[in-house]
């Protein structure tokens, strides 16, 4: 055999898995088996607070903060008061500009209350409630006083077992 191949070896004896190896893998297995059975029971449901939706009370408040400032500011409101043989159209549209004003200035408060302040206080998300706070004002800042501080599956999990 003088033209034996020293390239040409069998496969290593020595097995690539250990006995450790697999208990490990068929833990990773088994608890992601158990995570996909919760997850199937909607045990993983998100909060409804933390999704970008205005309803009810909020949408109310935002829809009359804009009709007020379309009045209030609106290039066509004049315009509008005189097809509706209304006189005294400016002092109607500058006693709307006070409260249409307000309730800007509050909104833009209540979002940066929302999204500074309270927010990252209870462990919520800022960006949502920042647009919540912009366009629902102090109905958003109430709303989200009222809720409790949201936790971690692994918080919860640790105060099961406590």
């Amino acid at each position: 055999m003088p033209f034996a191949d020293k390239r040409n070896t069998g496969p290593r004896q020595n097995p690539d898995w250990t006995p450790e190896m697999l208990d490990e893998e068929g833990r990773k297995a088994g608890q992601a088996q158990a995570w996909a059975r919760k997850a199937r029971a909607g045990e993983f449901k998100g909060d409804p607070f933390e999704i970008l939706s205005i309803e009810g009370s909020l949408q109310a408040y935002s829809v009359i903060t804009t009709i007020f400032v379309a009045f209030a500011f609106g290039n066509s409101t004049a315009r509008l008061f005189d097809l509706l043989s209304i006189s005294d159209a400016n002092g109607i549209v500058d006693l709307l500009q006070g409260p249409a004003l307000a309730m800007v200035l509050a909104s833009i408060g209540s979002s940066i209350t929302c999204a500074v302040v309270l927010a990252p206080g209870n462990n919520r998300n800022s960006f949502v409630w920042g647009i919540k706070g912009y366009a629902a004002g102090p109905l958003a800042v109430l709303q989200l006083k009222e809720l409790d501080s949201l936790i971690t599956r692994g918080e919860a999990e640790e105060l099961e077992r406590a």
